[in-house]
Parts: structure tokens; sequence; C-alpha cells
């Protein structure tokens, strides 16, 4: 995916949409977060639906269940549910999507 949006766009993206997840690039990691010993940046709702990084890397959360990762190298992310995702090398901040009930006024993170 990287090399057809490089050729095109003249740089490599920073946004990334997997499933429930927005990965976007970012300068740096915050001081304050904690390295983790999991390759794996969010779980899914049924047992090994997990969305897993596979190549160099770190995962970093901070004490408000922030998760963060460097990829040392271009890494792979999967999910059983979805396309496999090359995210090149760089520091980047993990988002789940959240649902909003206007009538119930709650909001609630999105799982797949």
């Amino acid at each position: 995916m990287i090399s057809w949006f490089k050729k095109i766009f003249g740089m490599k993206p920073k946004l990334f949409r997997h499933g429930d997840l927005l990965i976007r690039k970012v300068s740096s990691i915050p001081k304050t977060a904690i390295l983790t010993s999991t390759n794996i940046i969010a779980e899914g709702e049924k047992i090994g639906h997990n969305h897993e990084l596979k190549g160099s890397q770190q995962v970093f959360e901070t004490l408000d269940k922030q998760l963060y990762f460097e990829a040392k190298q271009d890494v792979i992310l999967k999910h059983p549910d979805h396309n496999t995702l090359d995210i090149p090398k760089g520091r980047y901040i993990v988002e789940h999507q959240r649902r909003y009930d206007p009538f119930e006024d709650t909001q609630e993170e999105v799982m797949d």
C-alpha cells in the first residue's frame, strides 16, 4: 500500500484505518508513556481477533490507557477480519472509533 500511495502523492501516508482503529503518525511519544511487552494494539470482541503488529516495534501505554507504538522499521498490522496493512517506520497513536447515542447522551468504544 505504501508504494502506490507514495507514487501518486509523493509521500508516505500519515493516517491509517484498520477496522475500528485510526492510526495516526505523531512526532513523539509522551515521556510518561510506559513500554509494554506486547505487540497487540487492540483486542477484538472474539477471542483471537486482535490487531497485532508484526515486525520491529515497541508499544507504549500512558496512565490514561492511550496506546502509542514506534515502528523501528516498516511493520505489518494483522487482524483476521481485515486486510493486512503495511505501516512505515515512525511513531503512531492508536485511536479507537467511538459511537455516540444522542438520545441516551452516551458514548462507547466500538470493537470489531
